[in-house]
């Protein structure tokens, strides 16, 4: 799956946080925000606006005392959305 610079840029201006790519497979990417921010749902709305057919799944990687919550969103191409 590809992603075009100038829409990570624009994620990362939209969410004013620092966004990290991770590989999943080839249909999907992860995208991690800040450190392991979970995003609001305005926020997460406007990303889901910037990534147009690709659909997001928000994930919880883990949850412990010394870090709390730790958010991943999964993002995959969906042309039936």
């Amino acid at each position: 799956m590809r992603i075009e610079l100038d829409k990570l840029v624009e994620i990362q201006k939209a969410v004013d946080c620092q966004v990290e790519i991770g590989g999943i497979d080839h249909d999907s990417i992860s995208l991690r925000f800040g450190y392991w921010n979970r995003l609001t749902d305005s926020d997460l709305e406007k990303v889901k606006e910037i990534l147009g057919y690709r659909s997001i799944e928000e994930q919880l990687v883990d949850e412990d005392d010394d870090c709390g919550e730790l958010w991943n969103y999964k993002v995959w191409y969906n042309p039936f959305r």
